[in-house]
């Protein structure tokens, strides 16, 4: 069995609907994260939320809402993290990131 790993678990909370240039924000987000080579992000889409203005975001049928909570996750070194955090507040213009610290175990495939 591998030993478990100290690593640093970042979310990042946006609107879906925030741009950075042409993309969505989230996929600006993924873009910059594998560029610099972390080992992958996942992205979830929120059904209902609020944020700093207090206003609910939902994805209920009479709501016509287009700005619902995004998550984006990656876990990683405490110093990759605190590396990219500096770029990611350049890029959000309003939004949360959150550093937890973790144990993690990563499973691949064994190679034959």
């Amino acid at each position: 069995m591998r030993a478990l790993q100290t690593a640093t678990l970042m979310r990042v909370f946006v609107d879906e609907g925030e741009r950075h240039g042409k993309l969505p924000l989230y996929m600006a987000i993924v873009e910059e994260l594998r560029a610099r080579g972390f080992g992958g992000a996942t992205v979830l889409k929120g059904i209902e939320g609020y944020g700093s203005h207090n206003v609910v975001h939902s994805s209920r049928v009479i709501d016509a809402a287009t700005s619902l909570p995004v998550l984006i996750e990656v876990a990683e070194s405490e110093e990759r993290i605190r590396s990219v955090v500096s770029r990611l507040e350049e890029m959000i213009p309003e939004g949360l990131i959150t550093l937890e610290r973790i144990q993690m175990r990563l499973l691949t495939k064994r190679q034959v």
